[in-house]
Parts: C-alpha cells; sequence; structure tokens
C-alpha cells in the first residue's frame, strides 16, 4: 500500500512540475482544497487550483525531508522542500513545510488536502 502510495505522491509531483491538468484531476480528490494558515488564510478548492496549475512554474523543487504514514484508506505525507517557483507571474520562492492528507478511493491513492507553510517565501497571489 505504502509503495502505491509513494507512486502517487511522485506522480503528483511531476504532474505540478510539468502543469499537466489532466494528470492533476485523476490525482486530486473531487473535495481537493489546498489550505494556507501563515502568512494568512487562503483556501484554494480543486476548481481554482487547476485553473491556476498552468501558471504556476517551478524552476526547482528539493525535497530535503519527507514521511509517509498510512492508517486504512488514510494517509499523510509531510515535507520540507526548498522551491523556486513563480505562481501567477509572482515570486513563490522559499522553504516549505507540506501536509498532504490522502484518502484511498475505489482503489486508488486521491489527494484530499494539501496544507502548505511557507518558512521564508512572500504572500501567495490570489
Amino acid at each position: 500500500m505504502t509503495t502505491e502510495l509513494n507512486s502517487t505522491i511522485a506522480d503528483f509531483q511531476r504532474c505540478v512540475e510539468a502543469r499537466d491538468r489532466a494528470a492533476a484531476e485523476r490525482i486530486l480528490d473531487e473535495e481537493f482544497v489546498l489550505e494556507l494558515v501563515q502568512p494568512g488564510l487562503v483556501r484554494m478548492p480543486r476548481e481554482r487550483w487547476l485553473a491556476v496549475l498552468s501558471e504556476y512554474v517551478i524552476h526547482s523543487y528539493e525535497v530535503h525531508e519527507q514521511t509517509v504514514a498510512v492508517d486504512g484508506d488514510c494517509a499523510v505525507a509531510l515535507h520540507r522542500v526548498l522551491m523556486r517557483a513563480t505562481v501567477l507571474g509572482d515570486d513563490r520562492s522559499g522553504l516549505f513545510v507540506i501536509s498532504d492528507t490522502w484518502r484511498l478511493r475505489d482503489g486508488s491513492w486521491r489527494l484530499w488536502r494539501r496544507h502548505s507553510t511557507p518558512l521564508a517565501a512572500g504572500n501567495m497571489p490570489r
């Protein structure tokens, strides 16, 4: 089960870097939300996240730490990453802690929630 999830986590990262909307649609849960609480509360539902994906340009992405825990049909992946990126034309570079909550649905892992905490980045463009 963890092998399948790790493969899906890697597939998701590839689809973000490639800005591949079709692949993202297959991986994201129908109820997916990107949430930030730092530097301020931002909630980006699935459709908005998919719309912004084409303008999310990742120049570099280094995973410094990653842990994955699975309990039945639920899993959490925690990442600390250093990213250089441009989102909607604004710099979105820095060190981030990302928490992904995954749900097993119809035999496939789906990303349900992503919480991204920038440790050294500017505000998320709206």
